[in-house]
């Protein structure tokens, strides 16, 4: 019998066990008692902290019965996060996601969870209230205090407050505790705990924002997922619009329809530094009901922002991929924006994508879906074609703002006649120049951090390569240190080559602290801000930088890739591109497609506002079809290229792809077992009659060592998931049975984005 909880009578005269899932790599259930005191209280979803050989282990309670499974049960230890629990609803979504990404239902759940399997509490503050305002009127009672007392007496008559914070009054009136204690002794204040909310730090809006009136291309799409969402029925909705032409407009107009229904709604964005614009946004239109949750948040803010959903005071909810799993009873929107970005996907257990988890999720409670992008992926376009997502376009920007002139530097000319220097082409030099002289702001992107790409040896030809790693190392001014991106060596910069011992080494490539020390040279006068992984570490560090941007305080804002990820910045007259061919050169089989949206949506930042916007593009591949594209922002064309190629290749959309990764730092070991492995996978292929199957490799990967692991992968490849995957459990199952040597980890992801 599985319930969410028991009934009293079950409680009083029988044993009840509860089925724990724990964050182990095993799929099987582990029952223990559940203790008199707890029963009537511990729930399905609830947090438990269980004993497991010897040590104590966090767990999720999963099914609730009398009936006894093992021979001896031992007993719950502890409740975790009173109050706390992982809806149904999201344990049934665990339950696909453990089965279609082949992970663990514990890692699953945690996911879900929106603390994981932490233990956590509401924090309480400390208030003196008045027992009776009209002390404050009785003399007589006003002679007996003292004059730290009498201090605190005027605090409250000040601003006629009943209550106040003794935090506050210890702050400003600078009193100790027993002066406070005294006055509770005369009856005069009486000191009680109340819960408080530890605020996100997004603060609110100055003033609200009106709704915008919709064009005729954006009244077109807001009538067709509106009538979706009056129905309550699930579709899917690619809003393929033009950078600029109004998608989150429309997004918040949907919502209120949604928020007006009692449905609440969920908006994802590609990278935490988005956050404070869209929550900017939605809070100009829908004050405190809007949320914030990501992972750069502390355990507090979650579990609070928890609570505030469960008593129906948070009706959206914006951040990063996490954000699809929150707990909303009545779901009616979900939006995806810039639903292209690879950030969706998650790289380490569980590997989901929140893209596909929003749509199934929507689909099994009849909400709609928006996936909004310039540049849509082309699994979503080809949804489109199939039928599976409806299609809705906008061609234009809002006001009938023009798309940014784009022109194209040929680098390798620029070299040849000597016009650059290896940096800026003169064109851009002098743009830059230009645009900063009208007070308008520049935005440079350069996918490369660091101050340079690696350090080489001219005389022994060697790169200086990470000891743990088969990548160049990373050369950081700040520090002078070499930085591996992979698995985070550091080292000293050495004076001469550790291969030959020839001196000096030399500096090739550039990465964004070269071009910051470039333009501090060349613009002097500039307001100059630099936005990566370096330099944003903290949920601070990025509320700090967006203020700084939107408050006019920064000239030029140069980058990495989180630049091309949806800001909407209005004085942005002027994108510069350093180097559009860096993610041309990838191996891998979406480097165009990559390139291509990269491009689109940074050229897509200029000429938001009222002057009219410029990109200039640096390359040495001119005439590559994803940046000639790029160039015109023409999706269509190049979608339907790069679709003919996938088609040839027999690579996604048109076929499914498990990756299955081997790892470990016995490298003979590793090929061995890969081996093994794929031989009984080609056996059980054709004995389950799957030849229309392949099984590619096994191979080394392009980076073949990363932290001092070696790594070997095939893929499987198919046009449907369900036989793939019968395949790789049936592989799975007999070679964990073959109980061979370990040393080694087994990665299996299901549709990759990185085969890196």
């Amino acid at each position: 019998m599985n319930m969410t909880s028991l009934p009293s009578s079950t409680q009083d005269s029988s044993p009840v066990y509860a089925d724990v899932i724990l964050p182990l790599p095993v799929t099987a259930n582990y029952q223990y008692l559940v203790p008199p005191e707890m029963q009537g209280v511990l729930q399905i979803g609830a947090l438990v902290k269980v004993p497991l050989r010897g040590r104590a282990v966090k767990g999720c309670i999963v099914g609730l019965s009398g009936k006894k499974k093992c021979e001896s049960p031992k007993p719950v230890e502890k409740i975790l996060s009173p109050g706390f629990s992982i809806e149904p609803e999201l344990i049934e979504l665990a339950r696909w996601i453990s089965e279609y990404y082949f992970c663990s239902l514990g890692d699953a759940l945690s996911c879900v969870s929106f603390i994981g399997f932490n233990d956590c509490s509401k924090r309480y503050e400390k208030w003196a209230e008045m027992i009776d305002p009209a002390i404050l009127r009785n003399p007589e009672i006003l002679k007996s205090l003292t004059t730290r007392q009498r201090e605190i007496l005027d605090y409250f008559r000040k601003d006629d407050l009943q209550r106040v914070r003794t935090s506050a009054i210890h702050q400003d009136l600078d009193v100790s505790h027993s002066v406070i204690q005294g006055l509770v002794k005369k009856g005069v204040i009486r000191l009680k705990e109340y819960p408080e909310e530890r605020p996100d730090g997004y603060g609110m809006p100055v003033a609200p924002a009106a709704p915008h009136i919709l064009n005729s291309f954006q009244s077109a799409a807001f009538d067709r997922i509106q009538e979706a969402v009056m129905k309550r029925q699930y579709a899917t909705f690619l809003l393929c619009g033009v950078t600029g032409s109004g998608k989150t407009e429309i997004y918040l107009q949907i919502l209120k329809e949604v928020v007006d229904q009692g449905r609440q709604g969920i908006v994802l964005v590609p990278e935490i530094a988005l956050t404070p614009q869209t929550v900017e946004r939605f809070r100009s239109r829908f004050g405190d009901r809007v949320g914030v949750y990501h992972s750069q948040m502390s355990l507090g803010q979650k579990f609070d922002l928890w609570h505030a959903i469960r008593e129906g005071r948070v009706h959206c909810l914006v951040g990063p991929r996490s954000a699809v799993f929150a707990p909303f009873p009545r779901l009616g929107l979900i939006v995806v924006d810039e639903e292209h970005e690879g950030t969706y996907k998650q790289n380490e257990s569980p590997r989901y994508h929140a893209r596909d988890v929003a749509v199934l999720r929507a689909s099994r409670c009849g909400a709609a879906v928006i996936l909004g992008s310039a540049t849509p992926s082309l699994e979503a376009y080809y949804n489109t074609q199939i039928g599976k997502f409806n299609i809705l376009v906008l061609p234009e920007r809002i006001r009938k703002i023009p798309l940014p002139a784009v022109e194209l530097i040929d680098m390798g000319k620029e070299l040849i006649h000597k016009q650059g220097t290896g940096i800026f082409s003169h064109k851009l030099e002098h743009a830059i120049q230009k645009h900063l002289e009208s007070g308008d702001q520049v935005i440079l992107f350069l996918n490369r951090r660091g101050f340079a790409n690696f350090l080489m040896c001219f005389s022994c030809d060697k790169p200086l390569n990470c000891l743990h790693c088969d990548v160049t190392m990373t050369y950081h001014k700040v520090g002078q240190r070499l930085v591996c991106h992979y698995c985070g060596e550091t080292q000293a910069v050495p004076n001469a080559c550790p291969y030959c011992g020839h001196e000096p080494l030399s500096l090739l490539g550039i990465g964004t602290q070269r071009l910051e020390e470039e333009l501090q040279s060349k613009f002097p006068s500039a307001r100059i801000l630099r936005m990566d992984s370096d330099s944003l570490g903290s949920r601070k560090a990025f509320i700090e930088t967006w203020k700084a941007i939107t408050g006019g305080e920064v000239d030029i804002l140069f980058g990495t890739q989180i630049l091309a990820k949806g800001f909407d910045l209005a004085p942005v007259t002027l994108v510069g591109v350093i180097s559009a061919d860096h993610s041309l050169f990838l191996p891998d089989f979406r480097s165009a497609e990559r390139t291509f949206a990269l491009l689109t949506q940074v050229a897509g930042r200029s000429g938001r506002g009222d002057k009219p916007g410029e990109v200039i593009i640096q390359t040495y591949l001119p005439n590559h079809y994803s940046i000639v594209h790029a160039l015109s922002q023409n999706y269509s064309v190049f979608a339907e290229r790069e679709l003919k190629n996938r088609k040839a290749l027999r690579f996604p959309p048109y076929y499914k792809l498990i990756s299955v990764l081997f790892s470990g730092k016995n490298q003979k070991m590793v090929s061995e077992r890969i081996a093994r492995f794929s031989n009984l996978m080609r056996v059980f292929r054709n004995q389950m009659r799957l030849t229309d199957l392949s099984v590619l490799g096994p191979a080394s990967s392009p980076i073949g060592r990363i932290g001092d692991k070696y790594r070997y992968r095939l893929l499987l490849r198919g046009e449907s998931i369900h036989p793939m995957q019968r395949l790789l459990h049936a592989t799975l199952d007999k070679y964990h049975s073959l109980k061979l040597k370990g040393g080694f980890s087994i990665i299996i992801d299901v549709d990759p984005l990185d085969l890196l």
